[in-house]
């Protein structure tokens, strides 16, 4: 779903069926020559980006768990003379595979080159990248970089975020929600990296990081590492997908027997994480497998980002609420929990928003430091 998702163009092009925008409200489709070979977007038509035509603009966002890389590239469209320039997406494990690339992939770059960096391996590696690509290290800051990647895609991508339906089928579990770009701000940005940041976001120059919380994606690989001896993060969310939690969890149907009506709760409501996982509980210990911990974790950490969200919303009377960052990857349990917390805790008045490059903002706003 996420190569899916990244894949398309820039704007959706209406294809008649069921599409109830009117197509000249959309972009033509864009039929390339030669198609890339990582997930790409296509830049606007802007001054700002021309130059870009001649020569590539590389930007990396070196987190304590990934490096997301955003770059450009050009491609002929079909019957014109003007190349589109493509904004390409790319993630890796580590700083050596994210320099490895560049070195092969960069190959006319000088010393008078930027790369621009942002995330807390921009000053952790700053003399690393310098020395072994040759050329000069321009820093962004990290929670400016975010809101900027974040603000230049929510007005430049009418399909940038959606909601997610876990009852519907298909590709109708994300319903699009493009946003008039006069009533983008105020709204919540949940950032789930290594650990959560959730920023209240009163316009593209003015914000505020009113909250947080170490228990996000370094907490669900290192204990799921534990758990399951798993090291790979798409590994433990597809093993979470295969899992069945209620092994491991105590549900409120294992105190009550059923629902807790007084407190309008469900038999299936999880009471307790891990809740079996006791020397009381051995047999029932015993029968769960790697991935039923991993499903474990991801709702008890997915459950509490949510609830986080909403009483933050709540707090500052902010109503959109946007979940960014590697740690949700388009993963439909991951989206379906915090989907469901919101929903919960603010009794339906709210919706849980996803965005199509939810880990490549930071990235995208370091790209875009110098270009504007």
């Amino acid at each position: 779903m996420d190569e899916f998702l990244l894949s398309q163009n820039l704007r959706r092009v209406c294809n008649g069926e069921g599409d109830s925008t009117t197509s000249s409200s959309r972009s033509r489709q864009i039929i390339l020559v030669e198609k890339p070979q990582t997930p790409y977007i296509v830049l606007p038509s802007e001054s700002r980006f021309h130059h870009l035509i001649q020569r590539p603009h590389f930007a990396v966002d070196i987190g304590g768990t990934l490096c997301k890389l955003v770059y450009t590239t050009v491609c002929h469209e079909e019957g014109s003379d003007r190349p589109e320039v493509l904004l390409n997406f790319k993630k890796f494990l580590n700083i050596e595979m994210c320099l490895q690339f560049l070195k092969e992939e960069w190959v006319q770059r000088t010393e008078e080159d930027s790369l621009q960096c942002t995330g807390g391996g921009a000053y952790k590696y700053a003399e690393t990248l310098r020395s072994e690509l040759g050329v000069r290290i321009a820093r962004t800051d990290e929670m400016q970089s975010l809101i900027q990647g974040c603000d230049f895609l929510l007005n430049n991508n009418e399909d940038e975020s959606f909601t997610y339906h876990h009852e519907a089928e298909g590709i109708e579990k994300y319903q699009y929600k493009p946003i008039a770009s006069d009533l983008v701000f105020p709204f919540l940005l949940v950032n789930i990296g290594t650990g959560i940041s959730i920023l209240k976001v009163n316009s593209q120059s003015s914000f505020e990081r009113i909250g947080g919380s170490s228990m996000g994606g370094g907490t669900f690989i290192g204990l799921g590492h534990m758990l399951t001896k798993s090291n790979d993060f798409d590994e433990l969310l597809f093993m979470a997908e295969k899992g069945d939690h209620r092994k491991v969890d105590t549900l409120v149907a294992d105190i009550y027997g059923g629902d807790y009506e007084a407190l309008n709760l469900s038999s299936e409501v999880i009471a307790g994480s891990f809740g079996k996982c006791n020397k009381f509980s051995s047999n029932q210990e015993l029968t769960a497998r790697p991935e039923d911990f991993a499903k474990s974790l991801l709702l008890m950490i997915s459950n509490n980002i949510g609830q986080m969200a909403m009483l933050y919303g709540n707090r500052y009377n902010v109503k959109r609420i946007y979940f960014g960052g590697f740690f949700i990857r388009k993963h439909s349990i991951t989206m379906r929990t915090l989907s469901y917390a919101i929903k919960f805790w603010s009794k339906g008045e709210c919706e849980a928003l996803f965005m199509k490059h939810e880990g490549y903002l930071g990235a995208v706003g370091a790209f875009m430091a110098n270009l504007s």
